[in-house]
């Protein structure tokens, strides 16, 4: 059983003593490009908590005093069983504001405007923020989002540049995935309790895959004004996960390249920022995996973690799913049981576009 942590619950104006009374589990799931997802069950005797409403705020701190914020989001749906004696429940299924992207299309025309610019007044129109981060800032002559939704639009956006996007309460971070930082936390098959920043691995799974791996990848294309060739390149680089890139690891099957013509673009810049998208978005692939440990709230998306998961002295320093790794996702998971699945435990999703050499 995995440790059981002081926790704090809010659901609307439910009195956070009675629901910490009635709490059996919940399941927080986040992932790059979703919604954050968050179920909660309590116990529902005599119907107590079926006049929760849709739209009401959901907090989940865990954590000594008022711990750690690890969800903040709304409610989206109800679903009570409702038996006799004490085993009626409620299931409450919550989404953080970034859902309120997904619920209509629309068409808009933007002109003259960045990325940036065009993604802060979409997801402004949501009462949301952006944080945007990428090291180009292009400005386009005409963008449309044509019978979309908020979300969809900003995805593509977003992967068309090669960011992330993920959201935090009322903030949108759409942003470079950042491969260069410094580890937040290490994961060990052995840690110990006591060392900050460090949770014990319980199991990790990790996949290794070179069908995805390119060189090189090349855009090409044409301005429609003044008909001539717009060409774009990006090349592999050497990454901070490890000190063999993916294609280096990957022999002769990671020498190949590949042309990509099926984007509309206006300048040499804007192809060089889709290729690089594509190429460390395919090398991203290399290595994926989960890892699965104690419940930790120091971690979230877009966040580089050190993985140890073979500690034995002759082999660890040459193990390649050993070293530092890119959180994808992340799910919570806590059970109020004093069974083998009772406890609060972490399911990590990472990516990976290197190896140890």
């Amino acid at each position: 059983m995995a440790e059981s942590p002081n926790y704090k619950l809010k659901v609307g104006s439910k009195d956070a003593e009675e629901l910490k009374t009635d709490f059996l589990s919940f399941v927080i799931e986040r992932d790059m490009f979703q919604p954050d997802m968050a179920a909660l069950v309590l116990s529902n005797q005599a119907g107590h908590y079926s006049n929760i409403k849709i739209g009401d705020e959901v907090e989940i701190n865990i954590g000594d005093d008022d711990g750690t914020n690890i969800y903040k989001g709304e409610v989206v749906g109800l679903e009570p069983i409702y038996k006799g004696g004490e085993k009626s429940r409620l299931l409450v299924r919550a989404m953080n504001r970034f859902h309120r992207l997904l619920r209509h299309r629309k068409s808009v025309t933007f002109a003259d405007k960045t990325d940036q610019q065009i993604l802060s007044q979409v997801v402004g129109d949501a009462g949301l923020s952006l944080e945007w981060k990428h090291d180009k800032s292009i400005t386009y002559k005409h963008v449309y989002q044509h019978n979309q939704t908020d979300m969809e639009f900003l995805r593509t956006r977003a992967a068309r540049m090669g960011c992330h996007v993920w959201c935090v309460d009322k903030t949108v971070f759409v942003k470079e995935p950042d491969l260069q930082q410094s580890p937040a936390a290490t994961l060990s098959i052995s840690a110990s309790s006591d060392k900050v920043n460090e949770a014990t691995i319980k199991t990790f799974a990790p996949r290794l895959s070179s069908a995805s791996i390119l060189k090189k990848v090349t855009v090409r294309g044409w301005n429609p004004e003044t008909k001539d060739l717009i060409v774009g390149t990006f090349s592999a680089q050497s990454s901070k996960l490890g000190s063999q890139n993916a294609v280096a690891a990957s022999g002769e099957l990671g020498k190949e390249e590949t042309f990509t013509v099926d984007h509309p673009i206006w300048s040499k810049e804007e192809a060089d920022a889709i290729a690089k998208a594509r190429l460390v978005d395919l090398s991203l692939s290399y290595i994926s995996g989960e890892v699965e440990v104690t419940g930790t709230t120091t971690l979230d998306l877009g966040k580089v973690i050190t993985i140890e998961a073979n500690t034995e002295p002759d082999t660890k320093a040459e193990d390649p799913f050993n070293g530092n790794y890119y959180v994808m996702g992340l799910t919570h998971r806590f059970v109020l049981s004093k069974t083998k699945d009772g406890g609060f435990t972490t399911i990590i999703r990472v990516a990976r576009d290197a190896q140890k050499a």
